[in-house]
């Protein structure tokens, strides 16, 4: 029974070339070909008959149906010989002759192979697109798991490494603190400044927020209330920024007479100011060397 093209093209390609021939089929075969070369056409078709029934594949499809071709056109009988060449080369396209025939047989198989290969060159094609997607995609999945290794990689030598130094430092002595050496008497001129700076500042605004407060007192009718309340509330945080600056000045000045008093600390010592709406103030700790030895 002969196969419709359609599934003739369905099975061309890659299962025709991955299994192997079938001894059984190879079996008949052989014995059709010994058959055919002594011109005993009728027995070596029973054969190839046979041959069918065994054939596990399209390749063992194949090499029956392109030796029934032969068989069929040296019998004369080129209808049946195209149709039977037709099915092999539609599994097999580039399938060769098993045997040595004749030129007019010869010409046929390849009329029909020329053929076969123009109806299936779309389909071919399309294997031919699909197989190259499917090695692309392989590829570029073969790339990414290589990519993911090495990061993988560099990521637990960056741990290693980092583990590895925090075990070093672990080991490293703790630092030694170093004390201050300056004498504290050599900087007691920067509070000193930050004071007298700090009082200029409180002068003028003490200044500023009397001038405010003689231009409210002298006011007349042309004043507006708005303007009153803008004189009046200027002249209030003058005021206050002026009391703020003193606070700083004074806790400046006082930082600077202490700084200059204790000298040179045999221990580090630390000066704070600090200064709020109603004053400031600055404090001092450490261990201080006064004048006479006295500690």
């Amino acid at each position: 029974m002969r196969r419709p093209i359609g599934l003739v093209v369905v099975l061309c390609g890659a299962l025709a070339a991955a299994q192997a021939p079938s001894p059984e089929v190879t079996k008949y075969l052989q014995a059709a070909t010994t058959l055919y070369e002594n011109l005993e056409y009728t027995k070596a078709l029973a054969q190839l008959r046979k041959a069918r029934t065994k054939a596990k594949s399209p390749d063992d499809e194949a090499r029956c149906a392109v030796l029934e071709g032969i068989v069929l056109a040296d019998m004369g009988k080129d209808e049946q010989a195209t149709a039977a060449f037709t099915e092999a080369f539609g599994l097999d396209p580039d399938l060769k002759l098993p045997v040595a025939v004749a030129p007019k047989i010869n010409a046929l198989a390849e009329r029909v192979r020329d053929q076969v290969k123009k109806t299936l060159a779309p389909t071919l094609a399309a294997q031919r697109a699909a197989e190259e997607k499917r090695q692309a995609d392989e590829r570029a999945r073969a790339e990414a798991e290589r990519a993911d290794a090495e990061r993988r990689k560099a990521e637990a030598l960056a741990t290693a490494q980092r583990e590895d130094e925090e075990r070093r430092l672990a080991l490293l002595p703790p630092p030694a603190v170093a004390k201050a050496a300056a004498p504290v008497r050599g900087w007691a001129w920067l509070p000193g400044a930050v004071g007298l700076v700090a009082g200029g500042v409180a002068t003028f605004c003490f200044a500023e927020a009397g001038g405010r407060h003689a231009a409210l007192l002298r006011a007349d009718a042309s004043v507006t209330t708005t303007e009153a309340q803008a004189l009046r509330d200027s002249g209030r945080s003058l005021a206050m920024l002026g009391s703020v600056f003193t606070g700083l000045s004074v806790a400046g000045l006082g930082a600077a007479l202490v700084m200059f008093l204790v000298g040179a600390p045999p221990a580090p010592t630390s000066v704070s100011l600090f200064a709020s709406p109603s004053g400031g103030g600055v404090s001092v700790s450490g261990a201080f060397e006064w004048p006479g030895g006295v500690r």
